[in-house]
């Protein structure tokens, strides 16, 4: 948990926000992952119960074999723009 992650597909960057079980989600465990832009379906909350804390959108449960931990850092939004 506070780890910068990949998460596929698609690359998307963000961080571990939460591990384990989810009891309003199929049995096995989970990975919480808070995005750094708006690609998540939720704020951490999970049909009705509290997992983690995120801005609106930024959310997403996640199992655990789709994401890489590692140094993953932001990518700035200006990369790869002509001047």
């Amino acid at each position: 948990v506070g780890d910068r992650c990949e998460v596929e597909p698609g690359s998307k960057r963000g961080v571990v926000k939460f591990v384990g079980r989810a009891e309003s989600l199929p049995p096995g465990f989970w990975v919480g992952i808070q995005y750094d832009e708006p690609l998540g379906k939720h704020d951490g909350m999970v049909k009705g119960t509290r997992y983690f804390q995120c801005p609106p959108l930024h959310g997403a449960m996640v199992r655990p074999d789709k994401v890489k931990v590692g140094d993953f850092p932001e990518r700035d939004p200006f990369e790869g723009d002509e001047i």
